[in-house]
């Protein structure tokens, strides 16, 4: 009987190593720009009214915020991105969210104060180049927290980037308006080796031996 051969063996044993040594392992990604802490005022809440929102130009950024370049540089002032009436000297800023692994799922969630788009009209925004409505008629003094759920469009640029990119245009708007906090919620999935392939590594290793054992 013909003894088989180291290399179909070894063959054997890549082929099977290869198909158990990536595995995918689900994550959950929680990405926070800013600091929830109702807009820097004790009286406050990012859902219901907030009247110290009431006169620009208010600066409650910590010093890390101010030093910002992700975003947190908008949070917790009053108004955001509009030169003149806040800190801020653009009229524009990009909310950036890294993030590890590929992202399969996310929601972005942000807390908002004193939006009334249908007065002084609407921002424009997008998420990783795809436009999003921006248009939110709250009321005076009124703070609640809007959702984005990213589409599978938007999820392919943010993979092809690593991060996912909120983008803000204040478009002419003369609103004045706050933000508490940004934060990207979802789900990444990351390719892990499957802890029983330095094991089949071992087998593969100790049946080359053998085989070479039988060729004697």
């Amino acid at each position: 009987m013909k003894k088989p051969s180291v290399t179909l063996y070894l063959l054997v044993v890549a082929l099977i190593c290869l198909m158990s040594v990536i595995s995918t392992k689900a994550d959950t990604v929680d990405v926070l720009v800013g600091d929830k802490n109702n807009f820097g005022f004790a009286g406050c809440t990012d859902t219901g009214t907030c009247a110290n929102l009431g006169s620009p130009s208010i600066d409650n950024r910590t010093p890390a915020e101010m030093a910002a370049t992700n975003g947190a540089q908008i949070t917790d002032v009053y108004s955001a991105i509009f030169p003149g009436y806040g800190p801020n000297t653009t009229s524009t800023a990009d909310v950036l969210f890294p993030f590890l692994g590929t992202l399969t799922s996310g929601t972005i969630n942000l807390a908002a104060g004193d939006f009334q788009s249908d007065v002084f009209g609407a921002f424009t925004a997008s998420i990783d180049g795809v436009s999003v409505p921006f248009f939110f008629a709250d009321g005076r003094f009124v703070t609640t927290i809007h959702s984005f759920t990213l589409t599978d469009a938007q999820l392919a640029v943010a993979n092809g980037q690593g991060f996912v990119d909120l983008h803000l245009d204040r478009n002419g708007s003369g609103d004045f308006v706050s933000f508490d906090w940004f934060e990207l919620n979802g789900q990444s999935t990351t390719a892990t080796p499957e802890p029983g392939t330095m094991l089949l590594l071992g087998v593969g290793v100790l049946g080359l031996a053998a085989v070479k054992l039988m060729k004697r």
